[in-house]
């Protein structure tokens, strides 16, 4: 993963802006940008190669995580739940800066930690390292404009059960608030 300064210029809320910090990460680029809802706000976009630049959604994520149960269930769940321990530990932003941005990821990403579920990447769209970056900024984002946020914990815990039920978890991961 290659972490740089923001570069890419995107419109959030009819203003043109410049991302504040860029996560390479093979084929991808996650941009973050100054959101709108509070101070430390993020926005979040990302694209694959020169596609265009989309908003991440949960349903996003969670069909290529139903994809990754499939082939390898245990490991998925995994990974899901050390996504999970961190959605239980973040606090929202005290600052959106680049080097506080970089500095949160840096110290939640290893490695090492990615390395066990590299098999992982064989199945669905994303590999785990973009989920893992993108998953931590989603998190942060929206823990920074709620501390009574539920939304991804919610989709997490319905993944996390026993008996999956598609229809559960389309649904706590079907969110229109934000545009």
């Amino acid at each position: 993963m290659e972490i740089r300064n923001g570069q890419q210029q995107a419109t959030i809320n009819r203003e043109q802006q410049t991302a504040i910090i860029e996560f390479v990460i093979n084929d991808y680029i996650i941009y973050v940008f100054q959101g709108t809802l509070s101070e430390f706000d993020i926005f979040v976009k990302y694209r694959k190669n020169n596609s265009r630049i989309r908003t991440p959604k949960h349903i996003h994520w969670v069909v290529d995580i139903l994809m990754k149960m499939q082939q390898g269930r245990e490991l998925t769940i995994s990974f899901l739940k050390l996504i999970q321990n961190y959605w239980n530990t973040a606090t929202g932003l005290a600052a959106n800066d680049h080097r506080t941005l970089k500095a949160i990821i840096n110290s939640e990403m290893g490695l090492e930690k990615m390395s066990q579920y590299s098999i992982l990447n064989n199945y669905g769209e994303y590999s785990v390292e973009f989920l893992y970056v993108l998953m931590h900024l989603l998190i942060l984002q929206e823990k920074t404009n709620r501390s009574d946020a539920y939304m991804f914990g919610n989709v997490l815990s319905k993944l996390l059960e026993d008996e999956l039920d598609i229809f559960s978890i389309v649904s706590a991961a079907d969110h229109t608030g934000r545009r």
